[in-house]
């Protein structure tokens, strides 16, 4: 996953939430209290990043209901954060297919290629009113590159013992090691330090699901203070992973709940509070290779009207003697 591109597109649902909604993102995000403090913030941190794009870029775009009254305040929000605002009419089944299309278009385009079909028609539906929308990519390469011809096959030992023979790269590198009593890490430097990888190796007894779980910021803060600078030699897979993933109920478990449901309160976007988000979907692309490394990920938030408020239905209970009658519906013969 790319937390990054998950936070930015959350970060422009942010700026439209309020009350409940927003308290409960805030808390998760850990952004400031101030809502236009943490929308300065995170801009300046874009502009950042725009400034050096050498190694990777962030680009953002949204897609809104055509003749939908969002306010102005709100689309002023998306524009500082350099998003490109277009328009669809997801009401008509043909216009929310071509909307798809130029979604998926423009993540490919912004993602070199890498994700394609981010969404699929099944996403969005007639009460779809934004989409918003991030892209990631990053190219770099290697401090040291490996060199091709060094590659060979070698064992690769995956879980429960099963092994697999697979190309390793191998050279000697520029790398920070530590290890703490369950793991090790290794950093590996991108050329000018500009980015660097961490690989964590659990140790052989520790099982890999289990590390995962528990691994934190702290954990990871305190195997890189221990780390040491050695000229090592380095055998690691090659490897390309993409996955896809529905964030929802994993953002529901880390707190961010009332959004997703009839409490949501998206009234900096349009002044009412009729929408929530509908769902917040996730793609991710990485290929590790001798030269180096290219990653992309993309995100959607898709924003929906809320269904209209059914009242419950009323119950029929036929559980007492009862009389039938059948009759036929043009001249009204009682058969």
């Amino acid at each position: 996953v790319s937390p990054f591109s998950i936070y930015d597109a959350l970060a422009m649902a942010y700026d439209g939430a309020a009350k409940k909604t927003a308290k409960e993102m805030r808390s998760v995000m850990k952004f400031k209290k101030d809502q236009t403090e943490s929308h300065d913030e995170f801009v300046k941190l874009l502009n950042e990043y725009k400034k050096d794009n050498s190694v990777f870029t962030i680009t953002n775009a949204a897609v809104a209901q055509k003749n939908y009254n969002f306010l102005d305040s709100y689309m002023k929000c998306l524009k500082d954060f350099d998003a490109t605002i277009s328009q669809a009419d997801f009401s008509k089944p043909e216009e929310r297919a071509d909307a798809v299309k130029k979604i998926n278009d423009w993540v490919s385009k912004n993602t070199n290629k890498k994700i394609t079909d981010l969404l699929s028609n099944n996403d969005i539906d007639e009460l779809t009113r934004l989409i918003l929308l991030n892209a990631i990519y990053f190219n770099a390469n290697w401090s040291t590159e490996f060199k091709g011809e060094k590659t060979r096959q070698m064992t690769f030992y995956g879980k429960n013992s099963v092994e697999y023979v697979t190309d390793f790269m191998n050279g000697t590198q520029n790398v920070a090691l530590s290890q703490s009593d369950d793991a090790q890490m290794m950093k590996i430097d991108y050329e000018k330090e500009k980015a660097s990888m961490f690989i964590i190796m659990p140790k052989e007894n520790v099982d890999i699901d289990k590390y995962i779980s528990e691994l934190d910021e702290q954990k990871f803060a305190s195997l890189e203070k221990s780390m040491q600078t050695f000229r090592a030699d380095v055998s690691m897979p090659k490897f390309k992973i993409e996955s896809r993933f529905e964030m929802k109920k994993v953002l529901m478990e880390m707190g961010i709940k009332a959004a997703f449901t009839k409490s949501a309160d998206f009234s900096k976007m349009n002044g009412k509070s009729n929408l929530l988000i509908d769902e917040v979907i996730h793609k991710s692309f990485i290929e590790v290779s001798e030269k180096g490394t290219e990653a992309a990920a993309a995100t959607a938030v898709v924003v929906r009207e809320k269904s209209m408020v059914m009242k419950d239905n009323p119950k029929v209970v036929i559980n007492r003697p009862f009389v039938f009658v059948i009759r036929e519906n043009k001249n009204n013969a009682i058969l």
